[in-house]
């Protein structure tokens, strides 16, 4: 993934993943949305220079539904 495909790849998990996306922010080596899953509010993070994506919880309640989420994201 490269930092131009990630809003395509993005969009395509959310809608798989049934994430709502509420807001996107861009800069010139990082994506960050924040997302919403069932009242659970988490961004989707994409780093250009660690070549990473993940999903980071706003809350400490939130962390089950991250790491549950990713999970499903890996069998994608």
């Amino acid at each position: 993934m490269t930092i131009e495909t990630f809003p395509g790849w993005a969009n395509a998990l959310a809608q798989a993943l049934g994430l709502t996306v509420l807001e996107r922010e861009a800069g010139a080596d990082y994506h960050q949305w924040l997302v919403d899953f069932e009242g659970s509010r988490l961004f989707l993070c994409f780093q250009h220079y660690a070549d990473c994506a993940w999903l980071e919880a706003l809350s400490g309640q939130d962390e089950e539904v991250a790491v549950w989420l990713t999970g499903q994201w890996n069998r994608h």
